[in-house]
């Protein structure tokens, strides 16, 4: 008879629960192991150990075959079997996930993650919720966060049509060991110089900041409350003392908690952390909507020394890839349409591996009259255009090494030069000429940068462009003096 809660998770619903978990060495609990896909996924990517439940007797024998086995039925589980773990990551029984999840948070260790799928009306805050619901909701509030994963299962090796979420919830220490591994760093991780990111000792610093406010918000807040009581018989409560959410206009209901003031307070720490990293000089807006979204993931990340020289590991271990995006984007928005005639390849461009990118493309939309001048110079029309080709700079100035912050944008450089129509200007990597109809041409100065350019992103795609000749080479010049419409 098949186990009716039993649904092995698919690789890629895996991955995504796993996403910037820090898996070599560290020591997991899975509490529903089933047949052992999350365990063997832990396995192969470097856990330390990896202890398993399953209540399922057959399915039993196989997660013990996998990694240290505890116990049959997870809810029978004690906290003291599991102090030394660092995660646990489960996909429960749907008919009893509550109950799963509550019993994780209730055992898992300070300082430890839990992970867990579960049904989304589970965490459905529009539905009305049960009390172990709403305990659920709670604890995602205030110490992590959920993601909708949608109908996940519906082609896995087991199929449902339920939608799923899936949580993540960072438990803290408490009391004197609530900070205890905020500074600590481990030895291959301990910066022998400066990241080249971000200083050493101004993360330790925002750090300590961060901490000792949450060490005096633990002093204030019990004399903020002795003295409302104090005054509350006579006062008018137009003065009052304590943590209050700015912008809110009912003191009574803006009042706040102390885990909601570690938590938003965390949030505001991780974002100035990524705002001091400068990242929008490297990106382009597509690639910066992916580095958003992970900064959302991150905010909910206790905000240790740990955990943020881990995130700048990961920003420089994939700076490569990132910017292989970069080059790749800023190419496709010179190409992405099928009438664009802006790549010799035509309308056959995605496919065809024997073309280049003109070296001259006009860009419509993107100037128009300064209305406000006698000379009716030119002024650039704000629109996704510019966007596009600053993101085409940033990618040239990664492939040619030159600092994109000594780069003027083209509305700044137009503005400054007080742009006639119809001249040629020269704006950085390009030869530039605006026309009343809101197109303007963009010719590539460096014949060099221009094959480098074609040549970066044909690697990058996996084409593998043929040897120049000098015919070609000629009859590439001829075609790229025919302007041709991007977008």
């Amino acid at each position: 008879m098949i186990n009716p809660d039993f649904y092995p998770t698919p690789r890629e619903v895996i991955e995504e629960m796993l996403a910037g978990v820090n898996i070599p060495g560290s020591i997991f609990l899975e509490p529903s192991a089933g047949n052992g896909n999350i365990v063997d996924y832990l396995n192969e990517n470097g856990a330390k150990e990896v202890l398993v439940c399953e209540k399922d007797p057959d399915l039993a024998t196989i997660a013990a075959s996998k990694g240290r086995f505890m116990v049959n039925d997870f809810l029978t589980l004690k906290a003291e079997q599991i102090s030394h773990i660092d995660y646990i990551v489960m996909n429960p029984p749907f008919s009893a996930d509550e109950d799963h999840i509550l019993h994780a948070w209730n055992i898992a260790p300070e300082g430890s993650t839990v992970i867990s799928l579960c049904n989304e009306n589970t965490v459905d805050c529009r539905r009305t919720q049960t009390q172990k619901q709403e305990q659920i909701s709670n604890l995602i509030d205030l110490y992590g966060r959920k993601v909708n994963l949608g109908q996940c299962f519906e082609n896995a090796e087991r199929k449902t049509d339920v939608w799923v979420s899936c949580l993540w919830l960072y438990k803290p220490g408490t009391g004197e060991n609530e900070f205890n591994d905020y500074f600590s760093l481990e030895e291959e991780t301990t910066p022998d110089v400066d990241s080249g990111i971000l200083k050493y000792n101004y993360i330790r610093e925002i750090v300590n900041r961060y901490v000792s406010a949450i060490k005096l918000f633990d002093r204030i807040e019990p004399l903020a409350t002795e003295i409302n009581e104090l005054t509350e018989t006579f006062s008018d409560n137009s003065i009052k003392f304590g943590a209050y959410e700015t912008g809110k206009y009912n003191y009574s209901d803006a009042k706040i908690s102390r885990e909601t003031y570690r938590k938003e307070l965390q949030k505001q720490a991780w974002r100035h952390i990524f705002k001091q990293m400068n990242m929008d000089k490297y990106i382009t807006h597509g690639v910066r909507k992916k580095i958003n979204r992970y900064v959302e993931t991150q905010i909910h990340v206790p905000f240790t020394m740990k955990n943020i020289y881990r995130m700048l590991e990961l920003i420089v271990g994939t700076h490569e890839s990132r910017m292989d995006e970069v080059i790749v984007e800023a190419f496709d928005n010179i190409c992405s349409f099928a009438w664009s005639e802006n790549c010799t390849g035509g309308e056959k461009w995605k496919t065809n591996s024997d073309y280049v990118v003109n070296r001259r493309f006009i860009i419509p939309y993107i100037c128009e009259s300064d209305k406000w001048s006698s000379n009716n110079w030119v002024r650039i029309h704000i629109s996704n255009s510019e966007e596009y080709i600053n993101d085409v700079v940033k990618a040239l100035c990664y492939i040619t090494g030159v600092a994109y912050e000594n780069c003027s944008t083209l509305s700044g450089f137009i503005s400054r030069m007080d742009m006639q129509w119809g001249q040629w200007y020269e704006w950085g990597f390009f030869r530039i000429r605006g026309y009343k109809k809101g197109t303007m041409h963009f010719e590539f100065v460096d014949e060099k940068v221009w094959e480098t350019f074609n040549r970066r992103v044909a690697k990058i795609k996996g084409w593998a462009l043929p040897q120049t000749s000098n015919a070609t080479k000629a009859e590439r010049r001829r075609k790229s003096s025919q302007p041709t419409t991007l977008f």
